[in-house]
């Protein structure tokens, strides 16, 4: 058990590590935001197409 803390100490004072970590999961975490926008960004155009068709059906009654 000493020997595993004294290895994540050592890791916790390698500041490299933790920036390279750091980039990693802001990286990864950019790409799933992207992924959701794009995802809820066709959702939300097809909301849009639909309303736009709705509104012109009830124009062309009047």
């Amino acid at each position: 058990m000493t020997h595993i803390n004294q290895y994540l100490s050592s890791l916790a004072h390698n500041y490299f590590l933790i920036s390279i970590a750091a980039v990693l999961f802001f990286t990864i975490k950019a790409i799933a935001a992207y992924l959701s926008y794009q995802h809820y960004n066709k959702k939300l155009k097809y909301i849009q197409d639909t309303l736009e068709e709705l509104n012109k059906k009830i124009t062309e009654k009047d």
